[in-house]
């Protein structure tokens, strides 16, 4: 990725949920935070659920958050599954290792 010039190696992005590295996803928890590599991810799902967000993505306007479905080759803490909202604006941010792996939501198609 290049930010004036200068190619990010290791480029690391914080929001409110969650931190994206280069090579892992960290989700904020109150208790402890669940750090998922990126080997373990299977596949990422972002989807904007109602009709006003899915008719905003289309003309641009991306003030509304949507969920980042995290599936997981295999289970960290039980679960094989994570999900947490993040804006469409912020989305655009991460790492470009792990922007390229989301799948985005269109109603009729398969996940």
């Amino acid at each position: 990725m290049l930010l004036g010039g200068l190619k990010l190696k290791n480029m690391e992005i914080e929001f409110k949920k969650a931190k994206f590295t280069s090579n892992q996803i960290v989700i904020k928890k109150r208790r402890e935070n669940i750090i998922i590599p990126i080997e373990k991810i299977e596949k990422l799902l972002y989807a904007k659920f109602s009709i006003k967000n899915y008719l905003s993505l289309g003309f641009g306007d991306c003030r509304s958050p949507g969920a980042l479905y995290i599936y997981l080759k295999e289970k960290i803490n039980n679960k094989s599954m994570y999900c947490f909202f993040i804006k469409y604006n912020n989305l655009e941010k991460i790492p470009e290792k792990i922007h390229k792996k989301i799948k985005f939501y269109i109603p009729g198609e398969p996940w």
